[in-house]
């Protein structure tokens, strides 16, 4: 086993950590354009997370490797993320594998239930359509989630979406909802959520429940008792704050959103084996509690993403 002082030496080295020799053959070139001059440049989507995550790249290479590391974290959304590092202009940035597997082309329409399996498809892809490297995911799935009142489902027992559809089909169609106008009209929102877990034809008698606000103040009005189940995401730490019940969502409906880092072609054949180690220690560690702690720091406790992020993988021994 390597210590991590000797390991970071060999990094900065260009050593053979990966084990790679087709990649040793190709490392130190210079002149492509995204990856030449011993330059990377790190991007990200616009929210919390995503720049916390890119904050972790970030640091980890500044201190694993000589590389010069470019910050452009919040460059935009997913679609102007991926053209930039398909066309060179970074480097770098962390993609969920429901976002590709939905949204890049080749798109599609079948949900993957298996999380390994989807990351898989998806790493495929991303080699054989655009020569890119899909790098260790993390665990934890930023996905739609259905949340309970925390009271309100101690006095039901409802635990799952499939003990919720169990209470709906039983009769209780008196209950407060909150979602957005978006779940409500996407195929694999609301209608879909019923139809996948048997309470379709109950729908018209939930329709005068349902009240529909923006996903941000789902939490608080879930959490102050205004209504008793609603729509977020799974690693928004609003779910913290507010003690909300997540329902799990025991027959795999909801698309499957785990992240890693993506490198552009250019790149990795340039630094991958420099690259690459520092980057896929940091995915394996976040789990949904640990991102969601980390989420709380920056946009409920005001921290910087990036001090968050560099905290964070010094705990780690990352850096």
């Amino acid at each position: 086993m390597v210590d991590n002082g000797t390991r970071r030496d060999l990094l900065k080295k260009g050593g053979t950590l990966l084990g790679g020799g087709a990649l040793a053959s190709v490392a130190g070139c210079t002149g492509l354009t995204g990856g030449g001059g011993g330059k990377v440049k790190v991007s990200s989507k616009r929210y919390t997370e995503q720049k916390i995550l890119g904050y972790m790249a970030i640091e980890a290479l500044r201190e694993n490797t000589d590389l010069t590391i470019v910050d452009e974290t919040g460059l935009g959304g997913s679609q102007q993320n991926f053209q930039a590092l398909k066309a060179d202009e970074v480097d770098m940035y962390w993609e969920y594998t429901g976002t590709a597997w939905y949204t890049i082309p080749p798109q599609h329409d079948e949900p993957v239930g298996n999380p390994k399996e989807l990351y898989q498809e998806v790493k495929s892809e991303f080699d054989s359509e655009y020569g890119m490297n899909y790098l260790n995911r993390a665990p934890f799935n930023n996905t739609f989630v259905l949340m309970a009142n925390p009271e309100w489902a101690k006095e039901t027992g409802v635990k799952t979406l499939s003990g919720l559809a169990e209470y709906i089909n039983s009769g209780n169609t008196d209950f407060q909802i909150v979602l957005t106008t978006e779940y409500l009209d996407r195929p694999d929102g609301w209608e879909g959520t019923a139809k996948h877990y048997g309470f379709k034809d109950k729908l018209g008698d939930l329709e005068d429940n349902i009240k529909q606000t923006g996903i941000g103040l789902t939490y608080q009005i879930l959490g102050k008792g205004e209504a008793d189940v609603g729509l977020g995401y799974n690693t928004n730490p609003q779910i913290l704050k507010w003690d909300l019940r997540v329902l799990d969502d025991d027959e795999q409906f909801f698309p499957i959103y785990n992240p890693a880092p993506l490198v552009n072609q250019n790149t990795f054949e340039s630094h991958g084996e420099t690259i690459a180690e520092p980057l896929n220690e940091i995915g394996p560690t976040l789990d949904t509690e640990t991102i969601r702690g980390l989420n709380r720091e920056v946009s409920i406790n005001d921290g910087a993403p990036q001090q968050v992020a560099r905290d964070y993988l010094k705990e780690q021994g990352i850096i």
